[in-house]
């Protein structure tokens, strides 16, 4: 008897806090209903998807989804390439470590232009960091010891196998890569008066921009293949760690 008057007093405060919740949720939705937030999410989707678009035309998706018709949906974060016959294929059925690379690319760099338009609206820093987006062209990485970028070239040239795609293509989507990220954070410096900051970490070096910028310029000496990412490596006390 004592347990089941404590499980029915339970079920009372249960239900008055439900009902408080309840009503809370009801004011704000109230509240929100003055900022027209659907209308706000489908402009947002429609630009971010239009930007998706014009960006993926100039990667290398595979044939089958070209052209690339990629919708990213901001309630429900799903992202697909929508055919002619109007079949979502949704990213993880997208076959290709390529097509995934290039999809959350141009996902990435669609969101940050549309956060950049937003100007003092927006409190997300256009920052973008990606680490190793080549791998699906180099994925041997691992095992990468040379002191230059062109002895790894040798030895991936060496590697290969009759039947695996030609190095030399994938060097030219590699320099691609780079080129559109070059490129697009020069566009959005003219549109909205400031570049994002991309930072990559990656084996590529010493590639050949389309756009006419320098690789160098963009490197800035930052490479650690011989001394490591930290430099310089802090000096730790080992008898006191």
């Amino acid at each position: 008897m004592l347990l089941e008057g404590i499980s029915l007093g339970d079920d009372i405060e249960l239900d008055r806090n439900i009902k408080t919740v309840k009503n809370d949720i009801y004011k704000i939705d109230e509240k929100l209903k003055g900022y027209d937030i659907k209308k706000g999410i489908e402009n947002a989707n429609t630009k971010v998807n239009n930007y998706m678009n014009t960006i993926g035309k100039n990667f290398e998706f595979e044939e089958s989804y070209k052209p690339i018709n990629l919708h990213f949906s901001f309630e429900t974060f799903d992202l697909y390439h929508l055919t002619e016959k109007n079949e979502k294929i949704y990213l993880r059925s997208m076959g290709s470590g390529a097509n995934w690379l290039y999809s959350h690319i141009s996902l990435f760099l669609a969101l940050h232009r549309f956060f950049a338009e937003l100007g003092n609206l927006c409190s997300i820093p256009s920052i973008l960091f990606l680490d190793q987006p080549t791998q699906v062209y180099f994925p041997n990485f691992r095992r990468d010891e040379s002191v230059t970028f062109n002895e790894t070239k040798a030895a991936e040239r060496i590697d290969r196998g009759k039947n695996e795609r030609d190095l030399d293509d994938d060097i030219k989507a590699v320099e691609n890569l780079f080129s559109q990220l070059s490129s697009y954070c020069n566009e959005i410096k003219i549109a909205n008066g400031f570049s994002p900051q991309i930072i990559v970490t990656d084996h590529a070096d010493d590639l050949i921009l389309s756009n006419g910028t320098e690789f160098e310029s963009l490197v800035n000496g930052n490479r650690w293949r011989t001394r490591g990412l930290i430099d310089p490596v802090p000096n730790l006390d080992v008898s006191t760690e």
